[in-house]
């Protein structure tokens, strides 16, 4: 694989704590083109942390690894600048790594903008999940695009995958391994898209919900336009949500809905 324009691998690094009646930042570093946001707290008892990248989006050869823990009954969410712009690459592909860990009775949302494949790109991510107990929360969102519609490059990418392994106190709890290759796929047809161009999952780990809020999910997707979906618990009672829809703004905001349990009164 060809180096990427920084020709080292990329580094985000960052530990939350639960100090003095609050979450901080305990420690931080990073390489270009990572930046972060000072952190910020709009959500009650929740630090925001937003990262920022000096870029134009992922070129090929780009490498990178992202590292967050939540600490012992601290509280983060982690969210992007911006849509993930995957650029065309003539050859070779980018890659990142992922790797969370969340502390007990801590509680990490792992809550990224939507990611746009131009058309000839090839993008691998791994995201590794380490839950500490039953009492560690976690939410993990990704929205996948179909390309630059405008532009005429939908489904035109070269390949996208995203493999997500969830372990709880050493065992592995959910496993997903999701490779799109367009040029080998027929994507609108049956069982795969269906007509749709946008996808969003959502992983929902220890979080308590009230009696009647599955019926509640499903009610919300039947009823809104555009979109399809469907929740499901898995064998170890974590929640999983898919929904495809056709704009990546109302996936986010739809998601963003779920997650909050207050958005979902209907």
């Amino acid at each position: 694989m060809r180096e990427n324009q920084f020709g080292k691998l990329s580094e985000f690094y960052l530990t939350a704590a639960y100090r003095d009646g609050r979450t901080v930042m305990e420690d931080v570093s990073f390489t270009a083109p990572f930046k972060v946001m000072h952190p910020f707290y709009e959500k009650k008892d929740v630090m925001t942390v937003m990262l920022l990248t000096a870029s134009a989006g992922i070129m090929a050869g780009d490498r990178q690894e992202i590292n967050l823990c939540a600490k012992e009954r601290s509280s983060l969410e982690f969210v992007s600048q911006a849509y993930e712009k995957i650029h065309r690459m003539e050859e070779g592909y980018a890659s990142r790594r992922i790797y969370l860990t969340v502390g007990s009775h801590a509680c990490l949302r792992y809550l990224p903008l939507p990611a746009i494949p131009f058309a000839g790109s090839d993008y691998r991510c791994t995201a590794e999940v380490e839950l500490e107990d039953e009492t560690s929360q976690f939410v993990f969102r990704e929205i996948l695009s179909c390309g630059r519609v405008a532009y005429g490059e939908e489904f035109q990418y070269r390949r996208f995958q995203s493999r997500v392994c969830i372990s709880q106190g050493g065992r592995l709890v959910y496993r997903d391994n999701a490779c799109y290759e367009p040029g080998q796929m027929d994507m609108g047809n049956f069982g795969m898209y269906e007509g749709f161009t946008h996808l969003a999952s959502l992983v929902i780990c220890n979080q308590q919900k009230p009696e009647g809020w599955v019926q509640q999910v499903r009610r919300l997707l039947e009823d809104a336009g555009d979109m399809e979906g469907g929740v499901t618990h898995t064998s170890a009672g974590h929640i999983v949500v898919r929904i495809l829809g056709k704009n990546a703004a109302q996936l986010t905001e739809i998601t963003e809905r779920i997650c909050s349990s207050e958005g979902l009164e209907l």
